[in-house]
């Protein structure tokens, strides 16, 4: 399309395929503009509601660590991944559900 831009000499209107080609591209211009604004907005909406989900991953983490680091107390203390499921499942159901967050099921098997 460039090449025949830049080919095209005195009015360029009487191509009326490189006109197609312009008007088309424009269109599709257009398009990806509100798209990349309706990108933003989703992207906002995501970032806004995984901070909703921060302090839960925190305390998730923090729970894992510990008990990871039982062992440490005495070998007798390690653990499995199903052993963890089983206290991060208790945990959930034990939480006090928070107003700003959906509640989830727990998919876990223990």
């Amino acid at each position: 399309m460039l090449a025949r831009l830049s080919a095209a000499s005195g009015n360029f209107l009487g191509d009326t395929a490189l006109v197609e080609n312009l008007e088309t591209t424009k269109k599709t211009a257009t398009e990806i503009e509100i798209k990349v604004k309706e990108a933003k907005v989703t992207e906002q909406k995501i970032n806004e509601a995984r901070e909703h989900y921060r302090p839960g991953a925190n305390r998730a983490s923090l729970l894992y660590f510990i008990l990871d680091d039982l062992n440490k107390i005495h070998p007798m203390y390690q653990f499995s991944l199903k052993a963890f499921n089983v206290v991060f499942a208790k945990s959930i159901e034990r939480a006090i559900p928070s107003e700003n967050v959906r509640t989830f099921k727990c998919f876990f098997k223990y």
